[in-house]
């Protein structure tokens, strides 16, 4: 199939990594076709499920020729699924929202308006609420955001990951500089994107809850919360490596960045012990 005419490609390209995602996946896909903005397409990278994910991502191609692609990739993990979507996109714009997420309408014609009222702007996050398994929202507005959130922000991002990835819009031309997200990393990867982009661009936000990110118990945070501790130490490792003296002037900062992956883990266990307990 030949590649469209320039002048025939999508503003922005969203990229939906799908790994046995077929639980939630038809509500995902279908909160980004609702769009107010209808500038885009979608690009679903199916890592090697083995439900009925394959199967939905075809009927959606089927119904939407064109806007909305999907190909399988050997399992290698989110951050390999990412990649390979954004290899294909041929948008300005490079958007993510996870298998079980989902997009209030307006969500991507607000960042795109923020794109271009400001040429310089590397990376647009939003706010965001948190629902349960049914799609009730539990809590609204959850990030506290304000002047130290949006500009240069690498040292704030560096000690708190506040950045939903599934908020997230950058760049094409940025993500690539920044090599994109590190196969080494499948759960910490978003908090070592971020830094690199942070790094070198401005980021911005609108303070609206304009995703809608799901908790359920088998999300990553839930179960696999020492391996997103040893990735996002790795990280901050690699950092402090580079500018010790930083984190020398910050050591409070640092000494609260490493409890809280401690509090967190303590929390997701009393959660599971009381939920043992009410059944």
């Amino acid at each position: 199939m030949s590649e469209p005419k320039a002048e025939n490609n999508p503003v922005v390209s969203v990229i939906i990594p799908v790994y046995n995602g077929q639980r939630y996946l038809v509500e995902t896909i279908d909160s980004v076709i609702a769009q107010n903005m209808t500038d885009w397409e979608i690009i679903t990278v199916n890592d090697g499920s083995t439900d009925r994910s394959p199967a939905i991502l075809e009927e959606y191609t089927r119904k939407e020729p064109g806007r909305i692609r999907f190909v399988t990739v050997k399992n290698g993990g989110v951050s390999r699924a990412r990649n390979a979507g954004v290899a294909l996109a041929r948008g300005t714009f490079i958007a993510f929202i996870d298998q079980d997420d989902l997009w209030a309408p307006e969500k991507i014609g607000l960042q795109v308006a923020q794109f271009n009222n400001n040429e310089n702007l590397g990376l647009s996050f939003t706010n965001e609420s948190i629902i349960d398994e049914t799609g009730t929202v539990v809590l609204e507005n959850v990030l506290k955001l304000g002047p130290r959130q949006h500009g240069k922000i690498f040292e704030c991002l560096l000690f708190d990951n506040f950045i939903p990835i599934s908020s997230v819009m950058v760049k094409k031309e940025l993500f690539l500089n920044a090599g994109g997200f590190n196969p080494a990393f499948s759960l910490a990867e978003d908090y070592d994107f971020l830094l690199k982009i942070a790094r070198v661009a401005p980021v911005d936000y609108i303070d609206e809850p304009l995703l809608r990110y799901r908790e359920h118990g088998e999300s990553g945070t839930h179960t696999r919360i020492d391996r997103i501790t040893a990735e996002a130490r790795e990280i901050i490792g690699y950092w402090k490596r580079q500018d010790p003296g930083f984190f020398r002037k910050h050591y409070i900062q640092y000494q609260k960045f490493c409890l809280k992956f401690k509090f967190l883990k303590c929390k997701i266990l009393l959660k599971k012990c009381f939920a043992g307990f009410t059944r």
